[in-house]
Order: C-alpha cells, then sequence, then structure tokens
C-alpha cells in the first residue's frame, strides 16, 4: 500500500517488482531532465571550472582554464593528501586564481559544483583555517574573481582533473590538455548537454 502513495519514480527495469506487488509504477516525465550544459565566459573574462575529490581520507582539486570562445588555455590537478573534502575545493579555488595571476588574467569566472565552498567568496571566516593565509595572499593580487555554481553533471572536465589528482605527487600545470579530458571538452565546447535527473 505504501508504494502506490510513493512520489518516487521508477525505471523500466523495476517493472517487473512493481507488478509482483501490485505496484503502479511512477514514471519520470521529461519535463523533469534538467540539461546542463557549459557556458563560455564572454570577453574579457576567463572561466576556470574547479573540482575537488577525496577518496579514502586523501583529497585531490583540478581546475581548466577556458577563453570566450572556449578555447582551452591551461588545467592544474594536484595531490593535496589526508584531508575533507570542503577543503579539497577550497585548496582548488587558491591555485586557481594563484594560476590566473601567474598567467596575468586579471578577471576569471571561477565555476564549481560545491555551493558550500563558494560561499567562501562570500564569507571568508568559512575558509579553513590550514588555508586563510594563503587564501588572503591570493585574493590580493589584484585578480577580480566571480563564482558561480555548476550541477556536477555540467563540471565534467574539473572533475576528471580532480580525480587525476589522485595519482600525481604534487601539483601540476598542463599547458597542453591531457587526453583523456577530450571527450568531455568536446560536449562542453560544442555545448552539448549531460543531464540531470532531479
Amino acid at each position: 500500500m505504501s508504494g502506490n502513495l510513493s512520489v518516487g519514480n521508477s525505471v523500466v527495469s523495476d517493472a517487473a517488482v512493481l507488478d509482483t506487488f501490485a505496484i503502479s509504477p511512477h514514471n519520470r516525465r521529461i519535463r523533469d531532465l534538467i540539461w546542463v550544459t557549459w557556458k563560455a565566459p564572454s570577453a574579457p573574462w576567463v572561466k576556470v571550472n574547479t573540482n575537488g575529490s577525496v577518496v579514502d581520507s586523501l583529497g585531490a582539486c583540478g581546475g581548466l582554464f577556458r577563453d570566450h570562445s572556449g578555447a582551452f588555455l591551461g588545467a592544474y590537478a594536484s595531490n593535496i593528501g589526508a584531508t575533507s573534502l570542503f577543503f579539497a575545493e577550497v585548496y582548488g579555488f587558491i591555485l586557481a586564481i594563484e594560476y590566473a595571476a601567474s598567467n596575468g588574467w586579471s578577471n576569471i569566472w571561477l565555476e564549481s559544483d560545491s555551493t558550500s565552498a563558494l560561499a567562501v567568496f562570500k564569507n571568508s571566516s568559512l575558509v579553513p583555517v590550514l588555508l586563510r593565509n594563503w587564501w588572503h595572499n591570493a585574493r590580493n593580487q589584484g585578480i577580480m574573481v566571480i563564482s558561480s555554481h555548476i550541477f556536477h553533471e555540467g563540471n565534467g572536465c574539473a572533475d576528471l582533473l580532480a580525480n587525476m589528482g589522485h595519482y600525481l605527487h604534487d601539483t601540476v600545470w598542463y599547458s597542453v590538455m591531457p587526453s583523456a579530458l577530450l571527450p568531455q571538452f568536446f560536449r562542453d565546447r560544442h555545448a552539448l548537454p549531460n543531464f540531470r535527473f532531479p
């Protein structure tokens, strides 16, 4: 009886089980799907998508810089060591700002799928204590930063870079795009959607 009152959605592979218990399937409507696409910034902004990752309590982060046409400008991946996901995300933000400064990109649009980590741009007291001096120094390099959220499905390149960071010994800057990013980079550059199921 509770199955028929459920507000959840079912998938086709559940049909046999639902029939066994005489439960009416709740099928997902197409309009429930969210199309997520990466969007290039307007000039003179450089967009950097960042992500953090933690596997077995070991953190890594990564980020990808692109210009107004969606062209690759550079990327980074870093192995952080034992840490939390929040720490890894903020660590990735700091690296993004520092790489922007070292490359002369004075206007960056930082995009992440972590709403909690993005809150540090509104309230710097949320920055982990061990990163506060580094955060302060990075924010005082004259880089204009705007930040925004993107769903995880639209942050694929940064996600791949963060995962690559787990296999590194330190931080690596890529002036040539790693081949592992090519399929997702192509999808982003041509505004091919990824789908989010709410």
